[in-house]
């Protein structure tokens, strides 16, 4: 959710940057318009417009509406007759200008070419306006090459070659002519007639380019057109009309405040006023047109403007070198960043996978160690398991014994009383009896008990066999206690295994009385108290 408010946000934030860069391109080709509407009616209305359009764009990189700003001012100001202003401002137009802009290129160029021309630099004017020409020809502009050939005929004017420069103001009125484009026609009638020919063909060219330029409204040419007029009515020797064309050029160029065109008006005042007589005033002109001619055409004004671009250029070079570097610094630093970023990013990766192999080898030391544990436990339980099944089938083998030996006495008891039984029934036969039958029949039951007696063995053979099961008894019995006699140790032995006095009695042939005397001895000889079970006692031994 977050993400999407954020996205939108930049969204919002980059349409309306984008309206608002659109919105000043929009307002700048405004400027940038009206100050070529007005160019030859008001050149410096047109230089005001063209200046609000570079404040507009106040950045140090290349762009075309600066580029184009800064011609249209720098064409105002050559018209205004501000030749160092315009030509440092074209240098300036030059280096905002984008390198696929070759048509703007070239109008720079060409108007470079003249402004050169009035600074009488005329080997940089040809120069310049020859590279214009270059530059419009391989775009196939007709209409800019008309230009260049306009502009080309007036430095040759000025360098007094008129065939060179009629040859070029031919070509251009041609083909503007064909292209229809009235202002460039006019322009080329006026420039026709700055020299001296054919008065009626001059006069009808000239009226055909004021007539023009009155339905064009381009004051600043009509002023151009009124002092070619009063020029070519003086080669004529019509002085008063000579003057009163001048008279009109002058309140034209005044109110333009066109130094150039003011300049060329004092020349042809003085002419005229020197072919009248009229001295005085051919001075007075003459010294005005000093005047303004060093404001206007002085060749150290050129050298300054020229040093001052210099060292612009110098300047801009430094900088640029020294944003170079400074780039390269950047970049440099980006590149280090980057560096270690990667190597950051390296570490933090290398020690996640080392931390993560180190926990994984952990937990399989723990998961061998639980193994080897549970192994371990294992074997312990296999172990208890395989003791407990020895001392399972060892208690299975005494209790086994003990069955057998029980079934054995009990055997012997069953014996024992089917004897006393005999012997009863034997006894019953005699009180039937008498004299010398009584006899035989007591002798017959002496010897049943004799033959009985001899049986005993089997008796002491049964002692015997439960002394030898209880050996190790009798041996912890010494150990405990090692004054007791043998006697006490059987009667232990019999007493251990759970037999009765009675029993002991019929096992060993002894009464019963001689049989509880020896178990108050053995209580004597073990110390065991009154209360003490001597059963138990044995037992637990």
């Amino acid at each position: 959710m977050k993400i999407t408010v954020l996205f939108l946000l930049f969204q919002c934030l980059l349409t309306i940057q984008l309206s608002v860069a659109s919105n000043t391109q929009t307002e700048v080709q405004d400027w940038i318009d009206k100050s070529k509407n007005v160019i030859y009616i008001n050149p410096e209305q047109a230089a005001y417009y063209a200046s609000k359009a570079i404040e507009l764009l106040p950045g140090e990189e290349q762009n075309d509406q600066k580029a184009e700003a800064l011609f249209a001012y720098s064409q105002a100001e050559k018209l205004l007759g501000n030749f160092d202003s315009g030509v440092k401002t074209l240098y300036d137009a030059l280096e905002y200008v984008t390198p696929s802009n070759n048509s703007l290129k070239g109008q720079i160029y060409s108007l470079m070419g003249i402004v050169y021309c009035r600074l009488t630099d005329y080997n940089k004017a040809i120069e310049l306006n020859e590279k214009a020409t270059s530059i419009f020809k391989a775009l196939g502009d007709s209409a800019s090459i008309a230009t260049c050939y306009n502009n080309r005929g007036i430095i040759h004017y000025d360098l007094n070659e008129f065939n060179i420069a009629e040859q070029f103001f031919r070509q251009s009125l041609a083909i503007n002519r064909s292209l229809k484009q009235l202002k460039a026609i006019a322009a080329n009638l006026n420039n026709m007639c700055l020299y001296e020919g054919n008065f009626e063909e001059k006069i009808e060219l000239i009226n055909e380019a004021i007539i023009i330029n009155k339905n064009l409204n381009s004051q600043w040419s009509l002023g151009e057109n009124y002092n070619n007029m009063g020029k070519q009515y003086f080669y004529a020797k019509k002085y008063m009309k000579a003057l009163e064309a001048l008279q009109k050029a002058n309140e034209v160029a005044s109110a333009l405040g066109a130094k150039e065109l003011i300049c060329d008006n004092y020349e042809y005042f003085s002419w005229v006023y020197a072919a009248l007589g009229d001295y005085e005033n051919a001075y007075q002109c003459i010294t005005k047109l000093n005047l303004l001619s060093k404001e206007v055409q002085s060749s150290n004004k050129l050298r300054n403007v020229e040093l001052e671009i210099s060292q612009k250029r110098y300047q801009d070079q430094k900088r640029a070198a020294e944003s170079k570097e400074q780039n390269y610094k950047i970049e440099l630093l980006r590149r280090n960043i980057y560096i270690l970023l990667v190597v950051l990013v390296l570490l933090i990766i290398t020690s996640v996978f080392l931390t993560k192999w180190y926990k994984r080898k952990k937990y399989m030391e723990l998961m061998k160690a639980q193994y080897n544990l549970e192994q371990s436990e294992r074997e312990i339980a296999e172990l208890k398991v395989r003791q407990q099944d020895l001392e399972l089938k060892s208690v299975q083998n005494e209790l086994d014994n003990k069955r057998k030996e029980i079934t054995s006495f009990a055997i012997f008891l069953l014996s024992r009383n089917e004897l006393l039984e005999k012997i009863r029934e034997m006894i019953k036969q005699g009180y039937k009896m008498n004299g010398q039958e009584l006899i035989s029949h007591l002798k017959r039951i002496n010897v049943f008990i004799a033959q009985y007696q001899s049986g005993d063995k089997n008796n002491t053979s049964l002692l015997m066999n439960v002394e030898e099961k209880n050996q190790e008894f009798q041996q912890h019995l010494s150990e405990l206690h090692p004054n007791l006699t043998q006697g006490e140790k059987s009667l232990a032995t019999l007493l251990r295994i759970n037999l009765s006095t009675k029993e002991i009695s019929i096992l060993t042939g002894n009464i019963p009385k001689t049989i509880n005397m020896s178990r108050y001895r053995l209580r004597k000889s073990l110390n065991l108290c009154p209360k003490e079970s001597l059963t138990n006692y044995l037992q637990n031994i």
